[in-house]
C-alpha cells in the first residue's frame, strides 16, 4: 500500500530506481507515499532540474501506481506449500518492499534502539524481529533469493539505522540469523518435490569406502551442500568472491568472514574444479593460502586434515624414524636428523613423512622436491631456497606448472597436508611412482575416504602394522 509510505520509504525507492540525488529534495518537501502518489508534472519540473530524470521518474511512477491499482498475480514459482502441496499460493514479490507492521514490543525496543539487538548472545527482541521479518518473507516464498533479502533487510537499517553492523553491507550478522532461520524452518520440508529437485542440482554425493553404486547412503553418510544455497544466485555469488579477495588484501583480514563466504558460494565453485588448474586459480586465489585450502577440504569432505595429521603422527612419526635409522635409510637419517639434543616434535614429524617414501622404496621426488623443478605435472611439494628442506625460505606446491600454493612459514607436515588437498579437491590421481606412500598417507594418517576406494595393497597394509 504505497499511499502508507513514509519519507524513508519514498527515498528507498528512489534509491531503486537510480535517482538516490533527489533524496535530499523529497525529506525536505517531506514526500511520503500519499504525497508521492498525487505529484503533478509541475511539481515534478521542480523536484528534478534534468529533463531525463524528470522523464525518468514520471515513467517509474507510473508504473508504481499501475501496481498500486493492479490486482496481484499469484505466482508459486518459488513457493514450496508447507504440508499439503497445492494448498498455498503465494504474493508475487513486490517491486518496492515494505516494512511489516511491527507487534508494540518491537516497535518500542526499536525506537529506544535497545542494545539486545546487536548482542552476540541470543537475544529475545532480536529473534522477535527475525520472526516477524520471516513471517513477512513467507507471504511470497520460502526460498528468497540474495535479492530479496537485501530488499528486506536494506529497508530495515535504512529505518533503523542503529542496527548497522560492521560489514560492507551492513546487515550480515542480520543476514545470518534471517538464513539460518530459514533453514531451520525448511526442515519440514525435505520430502517435498522441490526441496528434491534442489537436492539432486546442487547435491553432491560422496560414497563411503568400499561402497558399491547399488548401496544407498544413509544421511549421515552424505555430503550434501547446505540447502541455504538456494538463496544465493549469480549476482551474489560474484559479491562474495569479490568481498573475500578484498578481505584478504587487508593487512589483519578476518578468516571468518571468509570462510563464510567460501561457504556460501561452495554450491558453484564445486562445479568450476573441473577446470584447469590456471583458470581455477586465477578465479579463485584464495584457495593458495593453506588455511582457506584445508577449511575448504573441511567443507567439502567432513575432515580436519591437520587434527588427523597430528594425531597420527604422535603416534607413528617415532616409529618411522627408528626404522630409518636401523634399516637401509641410515645415510638419509644422518643427513635430516642432526644431534639429539636438537631434536625436536616437530623435527620428527617432519622428517618422518621425509622419510616415508624411502621405506616404502618409491621415488619421493614425486611427493617433494629440493630447490628443482617437479618431476611430473601431478601435486608435488617445493623446496625453495635451501638444499636443506627444514631450512627452506618458502615451500610451494606445484601441479601442472601452476603455483598452487606458496607460503614461508608452512613446514613439511603442513604442505603435505594441503597436497592432499590439491590432490582431493583437484581430483587427481596418484602417480605410479609413489602411490603406496600417498596411499598409506591418505588412509591411515589423514584419514581420507576416496569415492571408490579399493583394496589396501600389501605393502601398505604390511608397513602399517610394523608402525603401529
Amino acid at each position: 500500500m504505497i499511499d502508507k509510505w513514509s519519507v524513508d520509504d519514498t527515498c528507498h525507492w528512489l534509491q531503486t530506481i537510480n535517482l538516490i540525488d533527489a533524496k535530499e529534495s523529497f525529506r525536505e518537501q517531506q514526500i511520503d507515499g500519499e504525497t508521492l502518489l498525487g505529484l503533478t508534472e509541475r511539481m515534478v519540473e521542480r523536484l528534478f532540474p534534468v529533463m531525463k530524470q524528470q522523464v525518468t521518474f514520471m515513467k517509474e511512477l507510473s508504473k508504481l501506481k499501475n501496481l498500486e491499482t493492479e490486482v496481484p498475480q499469484i505466482s508459486c514459482t518459488q513457493q514450496e506449500p508447507c504440508e499439503n502441496e497445492g494448498s498455498f499460493v503465494a504474493q508475487p514479490w513486490p517491486a518496492v518492499y515494505n516494512l511489516p507492521v511491527f507487534p508494540p514490543e518491537l516497535q518500542a525496543a526499536l525506537q529506544r534502539k535497545d542494545p539486545c539487538f546487536k548482542k552476540k548472545d541470543k537475544s529475545h527482541i532480536r529473534a522477535l524481529l527475525i520472526q516477524v521479518l520471516f513471517d513477512s518473507i513467507t507471504k511470497h516464498t520460502w526460498y528468497p533469493n540474495h535479492k530479496m533479502y537485501g530488499d528486506v533487510l536494506g529497508s530495515l537499517i535504512t529505518r533503523f539505522s542503529f542496527l548497522k553492523d560492521g560489514s560492507s553491507s551492513g546487515y550480515d550478522t542480520l543476514l545470518e540469523c534471517l538464513r539460518n532461520k530459514f533453514k531451520k524452518e525448511r526442515i519440514p520440508l525435505v520430502s517435498s518435490s522441490i526441496v528434491l529437485q534442489m537436492k539432486e542440482k546442487y547435491g553432491i554425493k560422496r560414497k563411503c569406502a568400499g561402497q558399491t553404486d547399488s548401496e544407498g547412503l544413509t544421511q549421515q553418510q552424505e555430503i550434501v551442500l547446505d540447502l541455504e544455497v538456494m538463496g544465493e544466485d549469480e549476482t551474489s555469488f560474484r559479491e562474495h568472491i569479490n568481498a573475500i579477495t578484498l578481505e584478504l588484501r587487508k593487512s589483519n583480514p578476518s578468516y571468518s568472514e571468509v570462510k563464510n563466504r567460501m561457504k556460501r558460494t561452495l554450491f558453484k565453485r564445486v562445479q568450476l574444479m573441473d577446470r584447469p588448474a590456471a583458470e581455477v586459480m586465477e578465479q579463485f586465489p584464495f584457495l593458495g593460502v593453506p588455511q582457506l585450502m584445508l577449511h575448504e577440504m573441511t567443507m567439502r569432505f567432513g575432515t580436519d586434515l591437520a587434527k588427523n595429521m597430528e594425531t597420527s603422527l604422535n603416534e607413528m612419526a617415532p616409529n618411522i624414524i627408528r626404522s630409518a635409522k636401523e634399516g637401509s635409510q641410515k645415510k638419509l637419517y644422518a643427513n635430516l636428523i642432526g644431534p639429539a639434543e636438537e631434536i625436536t616434535e616437530g623435527l620428527v614429524r617432519n622428517a618422518a613423512l621425509i622419510l616415508l617414501p624411502a621405506l616404502f622404496k618409491e621415488n619421493a621426488s614425486f611427493l617433494y622436491c629440493v630447490d628443482s623443478e617437479p618431476k611430473g605435472p601431478t601435486p608435488t611439494i617445493v623446496f625453495n631456497g635451501s638444499p636443506d628442506p627444514f631450512k627452506a625460505e618458502s615451500v610451494s606446491i606445484i601441479m601442472d606448472n601452476v603455483n598452487i600454493i606458496r607460503e614461508a612459514d608452512i613446514d613439511m607436515t603442513q604442505a603435505v597436508e594441503c597436497l592432499f588437498a590439491v590432490y582431493f579437491l583437484f581430483n587427481v590421481q596418484y602417480p605410479v611412482d609413489i602411490k603406496h606412500t600417498m596411499t598409506f598417507i591418505q588412509k591411515y594418517m589423514l584419514k581420507l575416504r576416496q569415492e571408490h576406494d579399493t583394496r589396501t595393497p600389501i605393502p601398505v597394509l604390511k608397513m602399517y602394522s610394523q608402525l603401529v
